[in-house]
């Protein structure tokens, strides 16, 4: 089950709480859910409309907006 975003800004909130030293720290994500390696995030996030599967499309001007992009 996806996370949403209210639950993922929640999270990141507690973290920044807990460990204020976070804020100035590079954003990573990991490439697989092994931790098999990992990329840095580059761009901010983006609104747009995700087909659901692994290879799917993400569309910026999408009609039907239902996803956030973090990178």
């Amino acid at each position: 089950m996806a996370i949403k975003l209210k639950e993922y800004i929640a999270n990141l909130n507690k973290l920044v709480k807990e460990n204020p030293e976070a804020l100035t720290m590079d954003v990573v994500y990991s490439i697989d859910d092994e931790g098999n390696g990992f990329q840095k995030i580059n761009y901010t996030p983006q609104i747009g409309e995700y087909e659901g599967d692994y290879n799917g499309d993400f569309d910026e001007e999408g009609k039907n907006k239902n996803a956030v992009c973090i990178n």
